[in-house]
């Protein structure tokens, strides 16, 4: 009765494990224990979001706002939704910049900003506004550089310049324009 006994208990283990292995591939569970959430999901995120950069010596570099922030830990980036960005410089008036959504990496201090982006800098003493419209555009925000291979209009009083592609330094105003360039210039009237 002995033997019966533990080739009953052995029998019903065995039968237990296959049991679960079935239930597991059935369910399409691993048998590890999941933990914590998946490093593609947001691990923190906020509504109307407003930050400050600045430099060592105290002064703002730029100033980002968003209606939404998700930061995704797995490649330390975060979706903003309806992004506005400053960016400071001393010598012009700020680059206001607007988009319907962005992606801020921190480790390469860039943001890519898509759907309706909008730059704008206020005209000044010496300089005339502008405005720089585009659907894509990624903007380096330690080196003030914008790039982007899209279609591009920029406008600065009446005169009026598209493009395809261009890469604009924020800081010095200076503009580079890849490919299928068209123009409007209005010459100043004599006074």
């Amino acid at each position: 009765m002995g033997k019966f006994r533990y080739l009953a208990v052995a029998l019903f283990v065995i039968g237990i494990a296959f049991f679960t292995s079935w239930l597991l591939r059935t369910l399409g569970e691993s048998p590890l224990v999941k933990t914590g959430m998946s490093n593609r999901e947001p691990d923190y995120f906020f509504e109307e979001f407003v930050a400050t950069a600045r430099d060592k010596q105290g002064k703002i570099n730029y100033r980002l706002e968003a209606k939404r922030l998700e930061h995704f830990p797995y490649n330390s980036s975060m979706s903003l939704k309806k992004p506005y960005i400053e960016l400071f410089n001393e010598k012009e008036q700020a680059w206001q910049t607007w988009a319907e959504q962005g992606v801020f990496f921190e480790k390469h201090q860039t943001v890519n900003l898509n759907g309706k982006v909008r730059i704008h800098r206020a005209a000044d003493k010496v300089n005339s506004s502008v405005t720089l419209l585009t659907e894509a555009i990624t903007i380096d925000m330690k080196r003030n550089i914008a790039r982007t291979d899209s279609d591009v209009q920029i406008t600065s009083g009446e005169d009026i310049i598209s493009a395809k592609g261009m890469m604009v330094n924020l800081e010095s105003g200076r503009v580079e324009l890849h490919s299928r360039v068209q123009g409007k210039y209005e010459v100043p009237k004599q006074k």
